[in-house]
């Protein structure tokens, strides 16, 4: 019975050799993907660093892109795996990958380049090739217009100033969103918002900007003699160092109403679409851009003349108030010290000077080292700390300074809160029996009881040992044991044949998706019939992107005509369907700018007689 034992496993042990894992090796590289190549100063645009090879690189070092504003917009794996198997041995290809994702928005006009970007990973390096991007100068119309100011031209470095931008509208808008340049330059500004009353009974609303939101107020304007509606907003700037520091334009990207197209009718009986007919409008809406003005604000640096040596940066109009509880203490007892400033509107980067540079406070009382972390009030921002007298002659807390730069005078100032009475006795003597915890001489615990039971015996003859005996070959010999011994494996093989099947089926996941392209584009191409002339190019060009990438099993992301000249001619297309196909990107980028050069029937003819051809090569 062993020997048949011995067998089984070995047999079992050569199954599972045989199902070796062989994984394909994948070279380290990056490449840069723009989802436009053409766009308008201050437009966003979606930026990926497609890696492969890695599925968790190091986030590259963008600060060489000059000409752009860049915010990370996040990362996600990029990664595949199919599964072979050929003879009995299973191969599995892995192909690993990551994708960044930034939104970077172009600041100058003419053509700006991405130099190459270099991404590590497993001290491997690989580095993007040069990429290119053209600029646009956007031009305002006179339904829309975008105009900045701030609150004063000229302050001093730390001094709050506010900016407003306002939007001057006298269109419909279906979406819009801000590109604001100076929220990256965090060189140039500390950027913070000021506080919103939502009770105020006027009308707010969020609207996408940059990576995050903000929020706009909704009203009534008027420039150069005409009234529009206004949505406005406002942040507050205080200037990290002196000089003319530039505030970048705004820019808002918008969708406005130009008119409206009788949808297709639900039912093809006459009295139904008579009976429809007045509600089957859908709005046609034109993408457009409306710039900003351009500020300059002239910032100052403090004077060195009176500054004092507690100076810690703070500029404007400041006043501070103290309390403290309790009043009436031993010496070492804790006293809740509550400090509150007071000064500009805006409080959120005003900090309290450590109070270890009050000499008078740490003469007296027991200070801590760490800052306490300040909470707005009203038009306050209040710290709280805990002091401790050190002797028993202590009779107050003695007055706390603070000193800024005050903007009116232009002279540096100290404020200083009154002084706080306190009540201060000895500490009482701590005896042996405090350190020992002990109340009164009577001893602690329980008395000891006696069981009634006695002590039980302990056994310790070999008698009460059973001796039992397991032999391998036993349990061939049992139906219960030869059952246990089998499931294993068994259970193992129909995992692995129930995986196999259910693999096979999902290798190739894409393979529905192709077979369902053709139907999409045709649908989508009888949809564009119906769309004005720039907005069919344009959406008859993302049907065909949306085609080939499940036609040639691309990789989700920005797709342009390069991306598939090369997979295409190696199917052998017909040079004059790629000629076509060229033609087709470069009418659909186009018409994003109200340039298309083709329209009407003969585009849509055109996009369905290259669909036959392509249905025929792939």
């Amino acid at each position: 019975m062993g020997r048949g034992f011995g067998i089984i496993w070995g047999l079992l042990l050569v199954f599972m050799l045989s199902l070796a894992v062989s994984a394909g090796s994948q070279p380290f590289s990056a490449e840069v993907r723009l989802a436009q190549a053409e766009v308008f100063v201050g437009e966003p645009v979606t930026m990926q660093i497609i890696v492969s090879g890695s599925e968790s690189p190091d986030q590259p070092d963008l600060s060489q892109m000059d000409g752009f504003s860049v915010s990370f917009q996040g990362g996600s794996q990029n990664s595949s795996r199919s599964i072979s198997i050929i003879n009995g041995r299973m191969t599995q290809d892995v192909r690993q990958g990551y994708v960044f994702s930034y939104q970077i928005i172009p600041l100058r006009e003419g053509r700006i380049e991405i130099p190459p970007i270099s991404v590590s990973a497993d001290g491997q390096t690989a580095s993007t090739r040069p990429v290119s991007i053209l600029a646009q100068k956007p031009t305002e119309t006179d339904e829309f217009k975008l105009r900045m100011r701030v609150s004063k031209n000229s302050c001093y470095v730390g001094e709050p100033v506010t900016l407003t931008v306002t939007w001057y509208l006298a269109g419909d808008v279906d979406t819009a969103s801000f590109s604001i340049p100076f929220l990256e330059n965090k060189d140039r500004f500390f950027v913070a918002d000021p506080p919103v009353d939502t009770r105020s009974g006027k009308q707010y609303y969020r609207i996408p900007a940059n990576s995050g939101e903000i929020i706009v107020e909704k009203g009534q304007g008027e420039l150069n003699g005409r009234v529009y509606s206004t949505l406005s907003f406002q942040k507050v700037l205080i200037p990290g160092r002196s000089g003319t520091l530039s505030i970048d334009p705004v820019t808002v990207t918008y969708k406005t109403l130009t008119g409206y197209r009788n949808q297709r009718r639900p039912f093809g009986d006459e009295f139904f679409s008579n009976f429809f007919n007045q509600n089957m409008r859908q709005g046609v809406y034109r993408q457009g851009i409306a710039p900003s003005n351009r500020l300059d604000l002239e910032v100052k640096e403090l004077p060195m003349a009176g500054r004092p040596e507690d100076f810690s940066g703070l500029v404007g109009d400041y006043s501070i108030a103290a309390e403290a509880t309790p009043t009436t203490v031993n010496v070492g007892d804790p006293v809740t010290l509550t400090v509150a400033v007071s000064g500009p509107e805006f409080l959120e980067p005003v900090e309290l000077p450590p109070l270890q540079k009050q000499p008078d406070l740490i003469r007296d009382f027991k200070v801590p080292s760490e800052r306490a972390a300040g909470e707005i009030s009203g038009d306050r921002k209040i710290f709280t700390h805990t002091i401790r007298p050190l002797r028993a002659d202590v009779s107050a807390v003695p007055p706390l300074l603070l000193s800024y730069f005050d903007t009116r005078t232009e002279t540096y100032q100290t404020a200083r809160t009154a002084p706080i009475p306190l009540t201060v006795s000895p500490t009482r003597m701590v005896t042996a029996k405090d350190a020992e915890g002990l109340l009164s001489n009577d001893p602690a615990g329980s008395q000891i009881e006696t069981w009634a039971a006695g002590i039980a015996h302990n056994y310790e003859d070999d008698s009460v040992l059973n001796r039992q005996t397991h032999d391998p070959a036993l349990w061939l010999s049992s139906p219960a044991g030869l059952a246990v011994l089998m499931l294993p494996p068994v259970f193992y093989f129909l995992l692995f044949a129930g995986t196999w099947v259910y693999r096979k089926k999902k290798t190739d996941p894409g393979l529905s998706l192709a077979k369902k392209a053709g139907i999409r584009l045709a649908r989508e191409i009888s949809a564009a019939q119906a769309i004005g002339t720039p907005e069919m190019a344009a959406a008859i060009l993302e049907a065909f992107k949306t085609y080939l990438r499940a036609k040639l099993r691309l990789q989700p992301g920005v797709l342009t005509f390069q991306d598939v000249a090369g997979p295409l001619r190696l199917k052998k297309i017909d040079p004059e369907a790629l000629a076509e196909l060229e033609s087709l990107f470069a009418d659909g980028e186009a018409a994003r700018y109200g340039n298309a050069r083709a329209g009407g029937e003969s585009a849509v003819e055109m996009a369905r007689n290259l669909q036959k051809k392509l249905d025929r090569l792939l």
